[in-house]
């Protein structure tokens, strides 16, 4: 720096002293942020109320509070973040550590906007699926699978009723654990719309064995979610207490536990996998596939899509009635390739 150079920055900083040291102040209160405060920061700002998957990223990033909650922002490594996504992949596989690697990379993708020097430790070659084809998911319970799994279920109080749902329904887990008593009315399921949200099957009639868990449910209603959390958790209204259920982890575990019991070597399977079986299911109970895209609650392409407006509310019903009796033939160990058609009701 030149002697002028010098001079003039000095006589800038005496002129605006309280303002640069300001400025100095709430840099460096940024830079000590702790990653739980920033963190909260963007779910607020970008994910809670604006994204439908909202609550199961707050989830998954509250997952990291103990490891990085009380560490300052700014001093995660790239070390840090392949040890945290390591722990990851070995307690819950590489699709969960994928799935949290994004959020961090938008996280800290988001905080060095507001920054000068800022550069996020992402980079990469750090994902745990290389290859991007490997992500398309083909697993499908076995008939032998869904025996064991109905049968692990009745030892898993609400946990197990909501997978039982999960499959006599085809609905996202989301949509099965956040449906609520007000939702329903005699048989009819009226699946809550997001904002912004894609599609979904609007309103389903549920089969009978469907019908039957909800009335079990009933008997042990807690609040207005069929489904109810079993903790008390601070995110909803304090009133009621408890929330929608959220425990899909710990259910899960005991779950596979439970049926390990009674089939040793099951493959890993997801939550998401029962709703890709009932839809083969649908497939091999002759459902016709627009309508059992229409009962998955995707939308249809093309000109069918556009101009075809009927509501296909009885088309839906008629399609979950055959998922139901083809589960039921699984169940009592007599489904085979050919499944007895069911007579439509006249509306």
């Amino acid at each position: 720096m030149s002697l002028k150079a010098a001079r003039d920055a000095a006589d800038n900083f005496r002129a605006n002293r309280t303002n640069i040291l300001s400025e100095r102040a709430r840099n460096a209160a940024a830079r000590s942020d702790t990653f739980e405060v920033v963190a909260e920061r963007y779910l607020k700002r970008f994910v809670d109320g604006k994204r439908r998957s909202g609550p199961q990223i707050r989830k998954m990033v509250e997952k990291i509070y103990p490891v990085w909650g009380k560490k300052p922002f700014e001093s995660i490594r790239r070390s840090d973040v392949s040890k945290l996504l390591d722990d990851i992949e070995e307690m819950r596989g590489p699709r969960a550590a994928d799935v949290t690697l994004a959020t961090l990379r938008r996280m800290m993708s988001k905080y060095a906007v507001g920054q000068d020097d800022y550069s996020s430790p992402i980079r990469e070659g750090m994902a745990r699926i290389e290859n991007p084809s490997e992500r398309a998911r083909e697993r499908i319970l076995t008939d032998e699978e869904i025996r064991v799994l109905f049968t692990a279920c009745e030892g898993q109080g609400v946990f197990g009723n909501f997978v039982k749902m999960l499959l006599l329904t085809a609905q996202r887990r989301i949509k099965v654990a956040t449906m609520s008593w007000d939702d329903l009315s005699g048989e009819v399921w009226t699946i809550a719309t997001e904002e912004r949200e894609k599609g979904n099957a609007v309103r389903l009639k549920l089969p009978k064995l469907a019908l039957a868990i909800v009335e079990a449910q009933r008997e042990t209603r807690t609040n207005n979610y069929v489904f109810p959390a079993s903790f008390k958790t601070s995110r909803v209204d304090p009133r009621r207490h408890y929330g929608s259920y959220s425990a899909f982890g710990d259910g899960k575990a005991a779950l596979d536990k439970a049926m390990a019991e009674l089939l040793p070597n099951i493959p890993h399977w997801t939550l998401h996998d029962l709703r890709r079986t009932a839809r083969s299911l649908m497939s091999r109970a002759r459902v016709r596939p627009d309508i059992a895209e229409r009962v998955l609650g995707h939308a249809i392409p093309g000109v069918q899509g556009v101009y075809d407006r009927h509501a296909y509310d009885l088309e839906r019903g008629q399609a979950l009635t055959a998922l139901e009796a083809l589960i039921a033939r699984i169940l009592e160990g007599k489904a085979g390739n050919i499944v007895p058609l069911i007579r439509a009701k006249r509306p």
